[in-house]
């Protein structure tokens, strides 16, 4: 997929004149790819279109954008899609910050062919754009190793409820989903894929992303790397072995990369809580499966 050059072109770079506000940041994400703008001033722009789905989220200020006839206006918080090749206007509120996320066409397609599109594309509901906006900003921030894996089984659980991807539900929790947590927990030296993790579990990756959060209480991707923080954990208390090797049995990129994450969810350095004893206390993070529950 080739892509305008101003979404590579770096912050402090000259863009065309038609070049909406200031790039503040901008990173490919496994197949995605995620630019952050800050409109300064009043920012808008002609009936365009763009040859893939774009997705926005509004951390500040005010945007809106009219199709045909219908203007609809998003506040901070909210999160839209603009669907492949279709024209619309453009106009962000002066001090406005935006995060744009470009979504291959080969992701849009592989859903439609793979289950059709049952309905109309609709608007994400407030409680479920505030989860997915969040979830995406911060795998922007960090963008490490398990992040394309992370926003990839976001995008497709995102994208497929916005082309109202149907499907059967049931309050019985699958078989597979028990499978699916024995094997995260046997192959945490291993890089996961969301393709792979499926084709285990013999389940359509849309399946595995979107039925995992209606029967836990997170989603895949915060489960991820909610566990390898508690392997390193446990690997802290139970043995000796140095840092640098509990974070390569935990399934971390390096050492640095796991004492930033054990710290995010325990407030403490991995290196102090050994010191002091490795101490009981309960985490910062959200609640998430166990085998049991």
């Amino acid at each position: 997929m080739e892509l305008p050059d101003h979404i590579w072109r770096p912050a402090d770079a000259r863009g065309p004149s038609d070049l909406l506000g200031r790039v503040l940041d901008r990173k490919k994400i496994g197949s995605f790819v995620f630019v952050s703008h800050h409109y300064p001033k009043l920012e808008e722009r002609a009936s365009h279109s763009h040859p893939w789905l774009h997705l926005t989220l509004v951390g500040r200020g005010h945007y809106s954008r009219k199709l045909g006839r219908r203007t609809a206006h998003y506040q901070a918080g909210s999160l839209s899609f603009l669907q492949t090749n279709e024209s619309h206007t453009d106009s962000y509120a002066p001090g406005s910050k935006c995060l744009h996320v470009v979504i291959p066409a080969e992701v849009e397609q592989r859903l439609t062919r793979d289950f059709g599109v049952q309905g109309t594309t609709g608007e994400v509901p407030p409680n479920l754009s505030a989860r997915f906006s969040i979830a995406l900003q911060s795998e922007f921030r960090r963008a490490d190793r398990e992040s394309p894996l992370i926003v990839e089984a976001l995008l497709c659980d995102l994208v497929s409820r916005h082309l109202n991807i149907i499907r059967d539900r049931s309050s019985a929790r699958p078989k597979w989903l028990g499978a699916l947590l024995d094997y995260l927990d046997d192959t945490f030296e291993q890089e996961w894929s969301l393709e792979n993790m499926a084709a285990e579990m013999g389940v359509h990756p849309v399946y595995l992303c979107r039925t995992f959060p209606e029967h836990f209480d997170c989603t895949l991707g915060e489960y991820i790397r909610k566990q390898r923080v508690l392997r390193g954990w446990q690997l802290l208390a139970i043995g000796d072995s140095t840092l640098a090797e509990i974070a390569s049995q935990s399934g971390f990129a390096d050492q640095s990369h796991f004492t930033r994450a054990f710290k995010n969810h325990f407030g403490i350095t991995p290196g102090e809580w050994r010191r002091q004893g490795c101490p009981t206390w309960r985490s910062r993070g959200r609640s998430c499966p166990s085998k049991s529950s």
